[in-house]
């Protein structure tokens, strides 16, 4: 949510710069500019990924708002009592657990488990299926990085196009300023739009496919060490180990309070 509305800052930086030189809004809109701009750089964008990678880019702007993390927390418990099952009934008694879990790559990981698959494949396997996950998240952020490289090309592209139509009314010149005043807001809207909008959030979201990337590690490692029969209390403190101090939880005030007050009674 902080990046949707940094994001909006920025157009306000631009609208109130305008406003405190006194100059009109209406100095800013120009529609052949934004067809020219937006429509061209998305065009060259379509050519260079294709449709579909385009599309789910628009569909990941979302993650601006709501990303779509791992609760490790959460997950780290699961498979402590997935250990704890599988050592007292056996790995065929998760059977009955895949169906209750939503994510797809921890759904494959227990299914894995149940098929008895070696901890060596295992690590390979889920290594892959993350490198393929990993690329299709990292993409979108690609896509924006390549509309941000388009856009102010294709800008000044719309501005020579404005210039040459005011070369041509020359026998006009009471219109000469304003014709060039326009000519040079399709240069704004490609520099504006690609340092404000494409390539701050291509970089937001190829941060957070790198995010995600290190959580589907620690999903693997859970994995990983539950086909290897390790006990859940020993899979819960190799995780939490991977986890950084941010998301580490935090000890139990009253523990830390009776620490030193049992020491002190010793002494």
């Amino acid at each position: 949510m902080t990046s949707l509305i940094a994001l909006l800052c920025g157009f306000l930086v631009v609208i109130g710069g305008a406003l405190s030189d006194h100059d009109p809004l209406s100095s800013l809109f120009s529609l052949t500019a934004v067809i020219i701009v937006l429509i061209g750089a998305l065009t060259a964008t379509t050519v260079h990924f294709g449709l579909k990678p385009v599309l789910t880019a628009f569909k990941s702007v979302m993650w601006l708002a709501k990303p779509p993390r791992t609760d490790l927390h959460a997950f780290i418990d699961q498979v402590a009592e997935w250990s704890s099952l599988a050592r007292a009934q056996g790995t065929l008694a998760l059977e009955n657990e895949i169906e209750k879990v939503t994510d797809p790559f921890q759904r494959q990981g227990l299914q894995m488990i149940v098929d008895n698959t070696s901890p060596e494949d295992f690590a390979m396997i889920l290594g892959i299926m993350s490198e393929k996950v990993g690329r299709a998240q990292e993409q979108p952020g690609e896509v924006w990085e390549a509309v941000g490289g388009y856009s102010p090309t294709i800008g000044v592209m719309g501005a020579v196009l404005g210039l040459i139509h005011v070369m041509m009314r020359l026998d006009h010149p009471e219109e000469l300023g304003e014709g060039i005043a326009t000519a040079f807001v399709a240069t704004i809207y490609g520099v504006g739009f690609a340092n404000l909008i494409a390539l701050p959030l291509g970089a937001r979201l190829k941060h957070l496919a790198r995010e995600l990337e290190r959580e589907r590690h620690v999903v693997i490692q859970g994995f990983v060490l539950l086909s290897e029969g390790k006990p859940g209390i020993v899979i819960r403190q190799n995780l939490q180990s991977f986890l950084e101090d941010a998301d580490k939880p935090k000890k139990d005030a009253a523990q830390e309070g009776d620490e030193p007050a049992g020491a002190a009674e010793a002494a």
